[in-house]
């Protein structure tokens, strides 16, 4: 019997990616889903900034099999998102 194939994994890039991104901030109406303040999806430039843009934050990681699919990301803040991701000490919430 042979090996079950391995699972193919979504991952998204470039303008994919950039098309995933708008889809998220449409679904959560640009709102941070942790402190509900407005996260734009660009900057007044059209451009995307780290620090003042919202971020797709995955509910399960890339890194652990984590996928670029709806129902695994939120939108979020970049406050909210770094605090998540790295801990008070990034985001300004602890010293």
């Amino acid at each position: 019997m042979p090996a079950d194939p391995k699972k193919h994994t979504v991952r998204l890039k470039g303008k994919a990616y950039t098309a995933f991104r708008k889809s998220v901030h449409e679904k959560y109406s640009g709102r941070c889903v942790e402190c509900g303040r407005y996260a734009p999806l660009l900057d007044a430039d059209g451009a995307f900034d780290v620090f003042g843009c919202g971020h797709v934050a995955h509910i399960r990681s890339r890194g652990s099999g984590g996928e670029d699919v709806k129902n695994n990301v939120r939108w979020l803040c970049p406050k909210c998102h770094l605090e998540k991701e790295h801990g008070p000490k990034w985001s300004g919430g602890g010293k």
